[in-house]
């Protein structure tokens, strides 16, 4: 009996599928060709995307035989440019380092983030993204900084990833606010700069705290700004979780390390 058992765990682990992990890509080119075998009758077709990742450019070569969602792609392309690919648990650090990523073309689909609860924002707007790079949209550990200055946000990006993190950029507060909404339970923190066009940062941090209140918020009111430093600490004297100082750059790994407390969110 405890034999039979022992088997019907087995089976039903190995049904159970591979964890997946969802990346947001953005589509730059396609390279399809096809070639007809001399001695079968279905063609041989290389098929490949070259895609803006948060983790750089890559070339995606698409795999498998399923002529229909490929030419599904293929039209989709025409369209739009946004994709989500599934890649298995396993094989996240694999899809980071790698410049070229064979994945079977149905674990790749179409994305249009403006349909997608983002506010008719656009995720994949480069003027928004510092180093042009679309956002990734996968696993805990990421950390929203909103930012105009592209300096500032770059450096503060090297730290964050220097402790391990992955830094998500923008300069739009409806953009960053419908990456937020879109998956809040990916982000550590928020890092948020006083000075923001549309609904402004103190706007974009009310907003922010009506979703997750919990979530660890720093606020930076630059320099020589008493008045609008008072002000933020009156405002926010309440709320726990939102941290105001006039330069977030300034010892900033240690203030991370003090609002990103161990279990605060995985």
């Amino acid at each position: 009996m405890a034999r039979w058992i022992i088997l019907m765990f087995i089976l039903i682990a190995a049904a159970v599928p591979c964890s997946a992990r969802d990346f947001m890509v953005e589509f730059v080119e396609e390279n399809y060709m096809e070639n007809q075998d001399e001695y079968g009758k279905s063609p041989m077709i290389y098929h490949s995307f070259q895609v803006r990742s948060h983790a750089g450019l890559k070339m995606l070569v698409l795999t498998g035989e399923h002529p229909y969602h490929r030419r599904w792609l293929r039209q989709y392309v025409a369209q739009d440019k946004g994709f989500l690919v599934k890649v298995p648990g396993n094989e996240t650090d694999l899809f980071i380092g790698s410049k070229v990523y064979e994945i079977d073309v149905t674990n790749v689909h179409p994305f249009n983030p403006t349909r997608w609860s983002m506010k008719e924002s656009r995720v994949f707007d480069t003027k928004d993204m510092p180093d042009k790079q679309a956002w990734m949209v996968a696993g805990p550990g990421h950390i929203l900084v909103l930012d105009q200055n592209k300096k500032r946000s770059e450096l503060i990006d090297t730290v964050v990833k220097r402790m391990g993190y992955i830094g998500m950029i923008s300069g739009n507060p409806e953009v960053a606010l419908g990456a937020f909404m879109n998956q809040p339970e990916k982000f550590k923190m928020i890092i948020v700069n006083y000075d923001m066009p549309g609904m402004g940062a103190q706007g974009f941090v009310d907003k922010l705290l009506k979703i997750d209140h919990k979530i660890p918020i720093l606020v930076e009111t630059g320099y020589n700004n008493e008045n609008r430093m008072r002000q933020y600490l009156s405002k926010y004297s309440g709320a726990g979780t939102v941290t105001v100082t006039p330069v977030a750059l300034k010892r900033l790994q240690q203030t991370i390390k003090t609002l990103i407390k161990p279990g605060t969110k995985t």
